[in-house]
């Protein structure tokens, strides 16, 4: 597997974006976060991050750990994911809970290709609903620990333009052949 990581803000265009990739034939891993706040809304769980986010985000590493390892079964396939398990790790830092060494160890084990593509806050296009309750201020700063997270992890970061779906997708493809 040749796997990349769709990050940034919520509500930046990643799923659209992760869409638009798929449609052209891209293996993609759709957002964890967002079904597991669909599971555990349908199910009357807590681990959601308005309210028990420690909860949430040892859901979120473990699943999204999950679907990397699982996505390994495409042997030299490109698979675009739409966030990681990095994202636990950040989510931690933003909440001010300790992260694990564990999680430490295990993200440590995994790896994505370069670059990494991000999708900047656009207030534009932000809108909430009933998986995304948190803010616009909210989402700058998930983004800011996101972004900072996987250059911490030795990322390269490519922020990808305020333009058209098309653009975007034509903007990672070329990334990807380079790579």
């Amino acid at each position: 597997m040749r796997p990349f990581v769709l990050t940034g803000a919520s509500s930046g265009g990643k799923s659209t974006l992760l869409a638009a990739l798929a449609s052209r034939g891209v293996a993609t891993q759709p957002e964890i976060g967002r079904a597991i706040v669909e599971e555990q809304t349908a199910c009357g769980g807590t681990a959601l991050p308005w309210i028990d986010r420690v909860a949430f985000r040892d859901l979120l590493f473990e699943r999204s750990l999950d679907a990397y390892d699982r996505m390994a079964d495409h042997i030299g396939d490109v698979v675009i994911f739409d966030r990681s398990f990095l994202e636990a790790i950040a989510f931690s830092r933003l909440i001010g809970a300790d992260v694990p060494a564990s999680m430490i160890a295990e993200a440590g084990k995994r790896r994505f290709h370069d670059p990494v593509f991000v999708c900047p806050p656009w207030r534009e296009i932000f809108t909430g609903d009933a998986e995304r309750r948190h803010d616009f201020a909210f989402a700058c700063r998930d983004h800011d620990a996101n972004i900072e997270t996987y250059l911490e992890f030795g990322y390269r970061i490519v922020e990808l333009p305020k333009v058209p779906v098309s653009g975007r997708v034509d903007i990672v493809e070329q990334a990807i052949a380079n790579a």
